[in-house]
């Protein structure tokens, strides 16, 4: 070999070693951009790790590679299309040598997304649509407007400056004008464009954009709740256990977790405090595995990130196992690193008998404690326990706040469910998990919230059906982390509104609940590109479709569909399923994906979940989550129609 090949083969090697920028694919949708390269001593291939604290970066081994193929031809693909693209597979093959180029995968992939249910709906509103194909049908400016007006009760929002602030109105599409921006904004082929003509493909997009989705925009994106009464008056998003990753008995505390749950929109989270080496408090859990960090470096970690989400004050939960001399260090430390965010003494203009509002607090750290020298830093939340007694608790303040284990609530309903709830109408009420769920799962947090529980702990570090609940209730207003009682809960005190009087649905309400009973009806029509759960295997889904709605007891209710055979990638159901909800202020919709499965459990391949009241009514596109509520490709598409009862 010559030396000009082996400087050339040098060079190359070194480049490998040296990496590139490459985006990672996983079968469920989920892209990552990972920065590649080939391993010093030349044994593997692999990538830098990512932010996730405890993830491993996957190692190739070059041994253990078989083949290396260009271009498209790999086993996903196929596996991908199988079941989709056994005739066209050949048409799209141009050259007849039997490998797709990327020009004609490109192709194949437009010719195997195009929606057949689209199709079907816009045969029905275009002047002859029964005689158009799929490639030739087009929606014209009047028929756009008729289906936005009429069908889908199309309302936009129009930002008066810039999108990023709250300067914006509601407008309903009701003009040409509108219209033709839509058509301009949505349709790729300018030709169209300029005849203010929507393809097909044109459609697909505008219905796939957030703007149309099934949660209205302006209560995901903004904050658009009172946010001036007391803080009593709100849920608000709470963790339980912040510092665990894993479960509650091993693994290490980490202040990672904080940024995590405070990234996702929550206010609330808790520090268990202990007395550490030299005079420097630590978090752990106790008498648990669990390895300790220093509280201040929790503390220093969590401060860019107190506000990034949400302006609304950020709540510590201590729980203080320290010494006196340790208590003044963490106070030292509050201090110093929070600065005059930090709450320090009663608001000036702030009535003593009630809390002050979110809106008071803007940008402000609380501390919840009760306990020896921090309680110089407690200001407005006095971890208390509840008061059983009746001539107890008119010593309650609106500043103190009780603190209810999952058991002892529960112990509460079965004695005096209604004075609980009146009691939430002063105080900030607090519940957190069992100390039997060593697995880190959470309790279902529907029933705290019917009886007015404004901080339910949940382990968001667990990714169960009881979190997708909680990303539900706390994706409205803006996803701030706070959200607006219903009058009934907020006044319950006034008109002794019990749950517990509505396990049945009622005739009737009584006059003094202000709530709106209403049917809701849910078409689920189809879904795209729904990945397999667990990424080692190699079968094709068979999914089905779990909706249910999570409220007050007589709205909780569940369907499903049938399951689809051997399709994740545009399966077809069109089934329809009706809910009668007499509480839609308190009630969550959450649609799960399902893989069916004759032998083992069921795994869930995707989710989501939003409150009834942000539902948009119309056709629709449900963005699905995956674990921890990360975004995915996935989407259901279904019909929604909600009638006042």
């Amino acid at each position: 070999m010559s030396s000009t090949n082996n400087h050339h083969i040098a060079r190359f090697i070194s480049e490998l070693k040296t990496g590139s920028l490459l985006t990672k694919r996983k079968s469920n949708g989920d892209q990552y951009s990972r920065h590649f390269f080939l391993d010093e001593y030349e044994h593997f291939i692999s990538y830098h790790q990512s932010e996730k604290v405890f993830a491993q970066p996957n190692r190739y081994y070059i041994h253990k590679i078989n083949e290396i193929r260009p271009g498209l031809q790999t086993r996903t693909f196929d596996r991908l299309f199988r079941h989709k693209i056994v005739e066209q597979e050949d048409a799209a093959d141009t050259s007849g040598e039997g490998v797709l180029t990327p020009d004609e995968f490109v192709n194949l992939f437009y010719v195997l997304t195009r929606r057949k249910d689209l199709y079907a709906i816009m045969q029905q509103y275009v002047k002859n649509g029964h005689k158009q194909s799929m490639d030739t049908i087009r929606m014209n400016i009047d028929e756009l407007l008729y289906f936005l007006r009429n069908i889908q009760n199309q309302t936009i929002i129009k930002y008066q400056s810039d999108e990023c602030t709250s300067d914006y109105l509601l407008v309903s599409v009701t003009e040409r004008e509108q219209v033709q921006e839509l058509i301009n904004e949505f349709e790729t082929d300018v030709e169209l464009q300029e005849k203010g003509q929507l393809s097909l493909n044109g459609f697909r997009n505008l219905l796939l954009s957030d703007e149309f989705s099934v949660m209205k925009p302006w209560c995901s994106r903004h904050i658009y709740q009172d946010m001036t009464r007391p803080l009593s008056d709100y849920y608000i998003n709470t963790s339980h256990n912040t510092y665990l990753f894993n479960n509650q008995i091993s693994g290490t505390s980490n202040p990672e977790a904080y940024n995590r749950v405070l990234c996702s929109g929550c206010r609330a989270v808790e520090i268990d405090c202990y007395d550490g080496a030299n005079g420097r408090p630590i978090v752990k859990h106790g008498y648990t595995l669990v390895q300790p960090c220093l509280f201040e470096s929790i503390i220093r970690f969590i401060e860019p990130n107190l506000f990034k989400i949400s302006p609304y004050p950020v709540i510590l939960d201590l729980e203080n196992h320290c010494s006196i001399e340790q208590q003044h260090e963490m106070a030292r430390i509050l201090k110093q690193v929070f600065g005059d965010r930090l709450i320090t003494e009663p608001l000036s203009t702030n009535d003593s008998s009630v809390l002050p509002s979110p809106e008071d607090l803007k940008y402000k750290v609380l501390v919840r404690v009760i306990e020896h020298d921090l309680a110089g830093l407690f200001i407005y939340f006095q971890n208390i326990p509840f008061l059983p007694n009746e001539n107890d608790k008119d010593n309650y303040s609106c500043c103190h706040s009780p603190n209810l284990s999952e058991k002892h609530f529960d112990r509460i309903l079965e004695n005096d469910p209604l004075d609980l709830i009146k009691q939430t109408g002063k105080s900030v009420f607090r519940m957190y998990p069992h100390g039997l769920r060593q697995d880190s799962s959470n309790p279902d947090p529907i029933n705290a919230w019917n009886f007015g529980i404004h901080m339910v702990a949940l382990n968001f570090q667990h990714d169960d059906l009881m979190m997708s609940l909680s990303y539900g209730k706390f994706i409205d207003n803006g996803g701030c982390g706070y959200i607006l009682k219903p009058k009934y809960l907020i006044n319950a005190y006034k008109i002794n509104f019990n749950p517990f009087d509505y396990l049945k649905k009622p005739l009737m309400l009584p006059d003094n609940i202000i709530e709106h009973p209403q049917r809701l009806t849910i078409t689920i029509i189809s879904g795209q590109f729904l990945s397999r759960s667990n990424e080692t295997t190699q079968d094709i889904p068979d999914p089905y479709v779990v909706v249910s709605t999570h409220g007050i007891l007589c709205d909780q209710q569940t369907q499903k569909t049938k399951f689809i055979e051997n399709n994740g990638f545009d399966p077809l159901w069109n089934e329809t399923f009706q809910f009668n909800i007499c509480f839609p202020q308190m009630c969550l919709v959450r649609f799960d994906v399902y893989d069916y499965d004759v032998f083992t459990k069921d795994d869930r391949i995707a989710y989501f979940c939003l409150p009834m009241t942000t539902m948009q009514t119309g056709y629709r596109h449900v963005h699905l989550r995956t674990k921890h509520n990360n975004l995915t490709y996935s989407t259901l598409f279904i019909h929604v129609t909600i009638e006042n009862n």
